[in-house]
């Protein structure tokens, strides 16, 4: 006797398919708060907004702060925020923007103490990965939809951003978040010192960028530009 192959099917087809049926069912429904992309190369980025119902038979509509919709497809979703329910009205998602803002502010000035603090505590507790929710409640207190926005701001742009490493949870998405991984020492305090360097450098290109506006527009103090003292 033979072996009788199965049919095969379309190329991806299979997988799409799945991807949205099981994300639609379980978390991408109507009311959630979600980060999409769009564009790209250089014009790709992140936005947040609210599914507020499907457009055809896979995309989602999605509402942003702005008031604007767009029809998104299913695997354009990089991100659920938890706990965020019946949002509807672009005041709601704004109040999570505004929240992120704040918190990147604070975390600005505090040199990114409290992603820090955290940190060092889960690298000495065995290192586990925890989710996003966790987190925020070790951080912000609570884990609403708000904080875990505001969390999740501060884990990837923070000042001490590379701290933590987020793992994605093979393309599927639950109510806790993301997990994230505390790095190990050496490799956060190489990032940090890296950091440190390029923040540095950068200051030197703006300062060195104010001279030469301030020397063209003759304007401040010193308005002649010493091309051989600057290239020193």
């Amino acid at each position: 006797s033979c072996f009788i192959y199965p049919p095969k099917l379309p190329p991806q087809s299979c997988s799409k398919t799945l991807l949205f049926a099981s994300a639609d069912t379980e978390t991408l429904k109507e009311g959630r708060l979600v980060e999409f992309s769009s564009g790209a190369g250089a014009n790709k980025q992140m936005t947040l907004g609210a599914i507020i119902g499907k457009d055809g038979k896979r995309n989602l509509k999605i509402l942003t702060s702005s008031g604007r919709t767009s029809s998104i497809p299913p695997r354009s979703i990089k991100h659920i925020v938890p706990n965020a329910r019946s949002i509807s009205e672009e005041s709601q998602i704004e109040r999570h923007e505004s929240a992120a803002a704040a918190a990147l502010e604070d975390d600005m000035a505090t040199g990114g103490q409290s992603i820090a603090e955290v940190w060092e505590m889960l690298l000495e507790d065995d290192d586990e990965a925890v989710d996003l929710a966790t987190l925020s409640e070790l951080i912000r207190g609570d884990s609403t939809s708000v904080s875990c926005y505001a969390t999740r701001a501060v884990l990837t742009e923070g000042v001490e951003s590379f701290c933590f490493k987020e793992i994605t949870k093979g393309g599927k998405f639950d109510n806790t978040g993301p997990m994230y991984e505390p790095r190990q020492a050496d490799v956060v305090e190489t990032m940090r010192s890296r950091a440190i360097d390029q923040a540095r450098e950068a200051a030197k290109w703006d300062e060195l960028k104010q001279r030469i506006n301030d020397a063209t527009s003759g304007s401040g103090e010193n308005s002649a530009f010493d091309v051989e003292r600057e290239t020193e």
